[in-house]
C-alpha cells in the first residue's frame, strides 16, 4: 500500500539514517581494517580508559559476547590492551593502546566528515534546532528506557547528552 512521503514513521527515518551511517563508516573505516562496530567502542575508550568489558556491553545494549568480538578484534589490530582487573580476577580491563590514541581522531574526523555531509543544505540556525530537538527526543528516549528498568543504560546516555 502506498504511502505519501509525510507518513513515513519517524522511526523509520531513524533507522535509515542510523543504517547508512553503518554503510558509510564501514565503507571509509576499511582503510584501518576497521568497522563502524568497532567505531563506538574506539569513541567511548577515548573519554574513559580501563572500563570493563561489560560496563562497554551494558552502555551499548549489546550483549557480552557482541562486546568481545569487536574488542578482540580492536586488539588483534593493535587498537586496545586487555588486561584482568587486578580487583575482579573475573573482569576484564579495556583501554587504547598507542596506535589507538593515534587512530582515534581520523575515526572522530571519518564521522565529522559523514556529519558534515548528512546535513548539507541545512543554514547554521537549522543545525542548531536539530541538535537541540534531536537531544531532547533522545532524552525522552532515555526516560521511557529507564523506565523498562534498564537504568544502567539510560543514565549513562542521560549523563552524556
Amino acid at each position: 500500500m502506498y504511502q505519501p512521503r509525510e507518513t513515513v514513521p519517524f522511526g523509520a527515518l531513524i533507522s535509515i539514517i542510523h543504517r547508512t551511517h553503518h554503510i558509510i563508516i564501514d565503507e571509509r573505516m576499511r582503510q584501518f581494517g576497521l568497522s563502524s562496530g568497532q567505531l563506538f567502542t574506539l569513541l567511548h575508550l577515548a573519554h574513559e580508559q580501563g572500563i570493563t568489558q561489560d560496563t562497554l556491553a551494558r552502555r551499548f545494549h549489546v550483549d557480552k559476547a557482541t562486546i568481545a568480538r569487536a574488542v578482540r578484534k580492536l586488539e588483534d589490530a593493535g587498537y586496545v590492551s586487555r588486561t584482568v582487573d587486578p580487583g575482579n580476577r573475573r573482569a576484564v580491563l579495556v583501554a587504547l593502546t598507542d596506535a589507538g590514541e593515534r587512530i582515534v581522531p581520523e575515526i572522530v574526523r571519518i564521522d565529522r566528515q559523514w556529519e558534515e555531509e548528512i546535513c548539507a543544505g541545512l543554514t547554521g540556525d537549522e543545525r542548531l534546532t536539530m541538535q537541540t530537538l534531536l537531544r531532547k527526543i533522545a532524552r525522552n528516549s532515555l526516560a521511557m528506557t529507564r523506565a523498562t528498568g534498564d537504568s544502567d543504560y539510560a543514565e549513562h546516555w542521560t549523563r552524556t547528552l
